[in-house]
């Protein structure tokens, strides 16, 4: 299953052994970079990758993307935060995770 920012606050299920990819755009021209805060015991993150997309070279747009696996049934959170090293987040990004 993929997900992307539209489905920011949404509850999604998952089968056991599934795997689920986040995608947020990201631009690290802006020094604005996404960071998860780890703490779901129900699935194990197994990368995490920035990509460019579109013409990136020059806005400096791109995408960052986060593979993980069901590896239990339970339920929990997903959390991400827009930050600058400097500063406070700017925008959170949450997905309530139930696995069956």
């Amino acid at each position: 299953m993929i997900v992307r920012m539209g489905d920011n606050g949404r509850c999604i299920t998952l089968k056991l052994r599934e795997r689920l990819e986040v995608r947020l755009q990201e631009s690290q021209i802006s020094g604005y970079i996404w960071e998860y805060k780890e703490g779901c015991p129900c699935l194990r993150l197994d990368d995490s990758d920035y990509a460019e997309r579109g013409p990136a070279r020059f806005n400096g747009l791109g995408e960052r993307s986060w593979h993980f696996a069901a590896m239990a049934t339970g339920q929990c959170d997903l959390n991400f935060y827009l930050v600058r090293p400097w500063s406070a987040p700017s925008l959170e990004y949450t997905l309530s995770v139930t696995i069956r």
